[in-house]
């Protein structure tokens, strides 16, 4: 699925995402969660894409352009509502996906 505009609350946290990705040494992954919120991390770990994250790259010191133009081509799901699982030994959140 392919976004054809950036949400504008996505825009500034572009920007955001950019200067903290300044201070880094190295390569970062950046994510995107169900929510819309970027989120940057060592490219090894891998606990954002098991909690449901879109991988959107890895990337050394990006400007705004480079981060947006890979956001361009992605897309995350549309979450209707969060479902507790209240059987799960630890409580446990579940995304429940749009009709």
């Amino acid at each position: 699925m392919q976004v054809e505009a950036l949400d504008t609350n996505l825009e500034g946290q572009i920007d955001d995402v950019v200067t903290s990705l300044r201070t880094c040494v190295g390569f970062r992954s950046v994510w995107l969660d169900p929510f819309g919120t970027l989120w940057h991390c060592e490219p090894e770990d891998e606990e954002l894409d098991a909690l449901g994250h879109r991988y959107v790259g890895t990337f050394m010191r990006p400007d705004a352009d480079a981060l947006g133009a890979a956001l361009a081509g992605v897309a995350w799901p549309a979450v209707a509502c969060l479902v507790v699982d209240r059987r799960a030994p630890v409580p446990a959140l579940a995304l429940a996906a749009a009709v």
